[in-house]
This record gives structure tokens, sequence and C-alpha cells, in this order.
């Protein structure tokens, strides 16, 4: 059961693995294939791009996951989220991420560049919601974010899902109020986008 999970979620995204380098990759397989016969160094290159090929198209098919812990600990950090939900009495309703589509982030210029369109079918980036309740208060809480791939070689620290930009829409006894947490512009003034070139 956790095999075709698995295999259906690469398939759902097989369109992220529709960049120029991909293409490459299939198409050098598929001539290294039709030459086996002449040479056992085609045999070596076969198996080779063919490995490589279809670990990049797994990688690519991956269902994106951010760090619970990290988003609990954003959430119960800030002040005015933290007098309607504890740890001791939220639980998590609902949760969705998914990559975006294409490479029109406005955030994001770099990804318009001709190497990156080659190696990038999209931009790398997810938008995800997880649904809070609180059994005590009984607040509920939409929790919005989105995330984007870094790196910083500085200190060879990588995050493939580093949040950007995170706001709340919280209801409480009628009420019902919108917390941003993390803002992109304060984010992106001191860390920018990796892209990935392969």
């Amino acid at each position: 059961m956790r095999l075709s999970d698995y295999l259906y979620q690469i398939a759902g995204r097989l369109h992220r693995s529709n960049d120029g380098w991909t293409r490459c990759l299939v198409g050098y397989t598929a001539f290294s294939f039709m030459m086996i016969p002449q040479a056992l160094i085609w045999k070596i290159h076969f198996g080779f791009f063919t490995m490589a090929t279809l670990s990049r198209i797994r990688d690519k098919g991956a269902e994106p996951t951010v760090d619970e812990v990290l988003v609990l600990d954003t959430v119960f950090a800030n002040e005015k989220l933290a007098e309607l939900f504890k740890p001791e009495s939220y639980h998590i309703i609902d949760y969705d991420q998914e990559w975006d589509e294409g490479r029109t982030n406005p955030y994001f210029p770099e990804l318009k560049s001709t190497s990156a369109k080659f190696f990038n079918a999209d931009s790398n980036t997810t938008t995800g919601m997880y649904k809070f309740g609180d059994v005590e208060t009984g607040a509920m809480m939409t929790l919005h974010y989105k995330t984007m791939p870094y790196s910083n070689n500085k200190y060879h620290f990588t995050e493939p899902f580093l949040i950007y930009d995170m706001y709340a829409e919280v209801t409480h006894n009628g009420k019902v109020f919108t917390e941003t947490i993390i803002k992109a512009e304060d984010t992106l003034k001191t860390k920018g986008i990796f892209v990935p070139w392969h």
C-alpha cells in the first residue's frame, strides 16, 4: 500500500520533471539503450543514465514536507496566538502543502534566467496550510505559509523548505482576525532563493 501511494505521489507530479535537463537525460538514456549491442561502454552509460534519470524524477515528484516542529515553535512563540493555542491542548485538523506551478513568483526574478529555466520546470517553492483547533479555548486557526529552497554556502547550511511567508486566520468567540507571523519582505532582505542547477 505504501509503495502504491509513493508511486501515485510521483506520478501526480511528473509535470515537475518536464524541464530541459530531464528531457536531455531521457533522450541520452534512450540513445544509450539503442547502442547497447555496439560496445560495453554503452551498457555502462545506459545503466548510469537510467539511474540518474529515475532518481531525478523521483526527487522532483516527492511530496513536499515542511518541518512540523518548526511550524509549531513559530506559532507558540507568537504572543497573540500563544494566548489561544497551548502545546497541551491544540490539535491539528487538516494539513496541505503542494508545489507552486510555473516560475511567475514576483519575489524571485532569478528564476526567469535561461539556465534556471533549463534545469527547473517550476520555482521549487511551495504553498501550504495547517488547520488548528484548541480544545480548551475553542479557538480555530488556518495557518498559511509559503516556502522556498535556501542555501547558505558560508555555513554549509541548506533548507529545502525555508518558510519565508506565514500568516494566520483566527476565529475565537465570534471574532475573526488575521495575524502576520513572518513577512516575505523581511525574510527576503537577508535570504535569497536557491536555484538548483542540476
